[in-house]
């Protein structure tokens, strides 16, 4: 990226670097963008700035489940899925990421609530714990088992090392509230999804699969 500076003007430059603080995008990838922008009429950046604005100022983070939410007037804190009194909240799938959650939704054999981490936790990187919403999730399971009622964790992480490990973590840190309260099930999704596949990409059928052989 360095000999990319004397090749390029400074704003082109700075909007390449921008670009490679995307996952999975490369210089050469970022490159490509910036130059597409540049040579396409100025009402597409005007519907970037737009779009970009528009996030800020009306997407908010659910403080239930934290998946990206409209803000809305009636209730700014909670999404439409944590405020819909119909899905059960005594039950929550544990996902990596949005996108995660919203393939098991279209599966249609999920109606309780969930519980978006923001990522995994690493074997490589110690403090990948700390990033995701770990501490979150302890609190939300600490109410549900505080009436002694009968509830339920669903693991929903991917089937890959990353997700293995996030899942193996999860299970040690609420096994105290297992311990003291039987009537918590924490259960990780059953056969169908096979090793290093995603929530993100695998068809609904399977999905469904796996959620009722959840064990």
């Amino acid at each position: 990226m360095h000999n990319v500076k004397f090749m390029y003007p400074v704003p082109i430059q700075k909007l390449i670097e921008l670009f490679t603080k995307f996952p999975g995008i490369g210089p050469r990838q970022a490159t490509r963008f910036a130059f597409f922008i540049l040579k396409e009429k100025n009402s597409l950046v005007e519907d970037l700035r737009g779009a970009l604005s528009e996030v800020r100022e009306k997407i908010s983070i659910c403080n239930e489940c934290f998946r990206t939410t409209e803000r809305e007037e009636r209730d700014e804190e909670r999404c439409a899925f944590c405020r819909d009194s119909r899905r059960d909240h005594r039950l929550i799938a544990v996902v990596e990421k949005e996108s995660d959650m919203l393939n098991l939704e279209k599966a249609g054999a999920y109606h309780g609530r969930y519980h978006v981490l923001g990522g995994v936790i690493s074997p490589l990187d110690p403090d990948s714990p700390r990033r995701i919403r770990l501490r979150e999730l302890h609190e939300r399971v600490r109410g549900l088992v505080a009436d002694d009622a009968s509830c339920e964790v669903i693991l929903a992480t991917n089937p890959t090392t990353e997700g293995d490990t996030t899942a193996l973590y999860i299970e040690r840190i609420l096994s105290p509230f297992k311990d003291q309260h039987p009537a918590l099930k924490i259960s990780r999704l059953g056969r169908g999804l096979s090793l290093g596949s995603e929530l993100e990409y695998v068809d609904e059928m399977t999905i469904k699969n796996a959620l009722n052989n959840r064990k």
